[in-house]
């Protein structure tokens, strides 16, 4: 029995250590496509006097590719604040993240500049 136990332990360790295939999930067409989304969509609030800023905001992109629980987890003027989280509301369906080829849910965040630049 005890030439048995090493290799049951080799066996129970291979096992388990078995990697699982993560891959995040992403807006359909790609990071140019969700950049033009955000460009296509995103409003400079009126009469603003800023010229940069980040918005961070998170969500999940649920196992079906909705955005679900969407957060401002980092702000810098209420009226970009409210309209990072409107634009990210349209939001089309992601592909969702998998996990060993099996779509999961799973937690995202974005950081969005607004920045004026001169024309």
């Amino acid at each position: 029995m005890k030439k048995l136990l090493p290799i049951l332990i080799i066996l129970v360790c291979s096992i388990s250590a078995k990697a699982q295939k993560l891959v995040p999930p992403h807006f359909r067409g790609g990071d140019k496509a969700f950049h033009d989304f955000l460009d296509q969509n995103l409003k400079w609030p009126k009469d603003s006097l800023i010229k940069r800023g980040i918005i961070k905001i998170s969500f999940y992109v649920e196992n079906n590719g909705v955005l679900s629980d969407i957060k401002l987890m980092q702000g810098f003027a209420p009226e970009f604040d409210k309209e990072a989280l409107r634009v990210i509301n349209l939001s089309p369906k992601w592909v969702p993240a998998t996990r060993d080829g099996k779509s999961i849910k799973s937690k995202y965040s974005v950081p969005i500049l607004y920045e004026l630049t001169e024309l």
